[in-house]
């Protein structure tokens, strides 16, 4: 580099994961110089950066996710609609499953946390194996009527597929309520998951090992304790393991809460409360 054009050609040469991040900042000073935003929190040492911002509505201070150039809000919002088509209970229990992540301070990746999307995908993954012998909530990704055109590797005949799917409403007999469903993701996730084994993959939406495509996890904990991470596959690009930021805390807090969760749900004679299940 010619030291009279050092900064010129550090600026040509700058990659685009730093132009984001510059452009992420510029908007956020942007919103922030404006009387009905508030800066919040930044994350722009995560896969995909972004700037927690708060909204002033009235009285109220509501947050939003700021990101450029992402495709997860994208990918978890047709998701989400797509469940909700689906499955009404589908929908209400992600967003309870989520609610649940946040307010036990177990999402947020750039502390070694799952992702908001993870929590998504954990909670459709149940809902597409649902119990031992029991029926299947949502089907694989296939039959999702918007979600699927959206994979990378999607095969030309998927969307046919799944617009041939037939869709039917639960039936009222014996279709379990979420607050039941809620306590079965958590009796799944604290014992009959086998985060060693098993890829929580919504694309094929059946229980398997990880693909050999998908990199595994693993945590060194300390030079003779190793552990892996559970795998989360991305359903839009089935390379990508979305749980490669975990560590040894963010997993052992997982554990901790699930059973703390188990032990809320499953006391003798008294239902735990919401308000107990979500206390920070």
């Amino acid at each position: 580099v010619c030291g009279g054009c050092r900064k010129q050609v550090q600026h040509r040469c700058m990659d685009a994961r730093h132009l984001q991040k510059a452009v992420l900042r510029a908007l956020a000073d942007r919103l922030a110089a404006a009387s009905d935003f508030k800066f919040r929190r930044s994350a722009f040492s995560a896969e995909e950066p972004k700037v927690t911002m708060l909204a002033t509505v009235g009285a109220d201070a509501v947050p939003f996710d700021l990101s450029i150039n992402t495709a997860t809000p994208l990918h978890n919002a047709a998701l989400i609609t797509d469940c909700g088509r689906l499955d009404a209970r589908a929908r209400a229990l992600i967003l309870l499953v989520r609610r649940w992540a946040r307010d036990r301070a177990i999402c947020h990746a750039v502390k070694g946390h799952l992702s908001p999307y993870c929590w998504t995908l954990l909670a459709i993954y149940f809902l597409q194996v649902g119990e031992e012998g029991g029926d299947k909530v949502l089907p694989p990704l296939c039959g999702f009527a918007a979600s699927s055109g959206l994979a990378a590797d999607a095969e030309p005949d998927e969307a046919g597929r799944s617009a041939g799917i037939r869709r039917e409403e639960p039936s009222s007999q014996g279709a379990k309520s979420v607050g039941a469903l809620f306590r079965d993701f958590i009796a799944f996730y604290a014992g009959r998951f086998d985060a060693r084994g098993e890829a929580v993959s919504v694309r094929s939406g059946r229980r398997a090992a990880p693909s050999p495509r998908l990199p595994l996890h693993v945590i060194a904990e300390s030079r003779r304790s190793r552990e892996v991470a559970p795998s989360i596959e991305d359903p839009f690009e089935p390379t990508r393991n979305l749980a490669v930021g975990v560590s040894a805390l963010g997993l052992a807090r997982w554990r901790e809460e699930l059973a703390r969760a188990t032990a809320l749900l499953h006391r003798g004679g008294e239902e735990a409360s919401l308000a107990e299940l979500l206390e920070p």
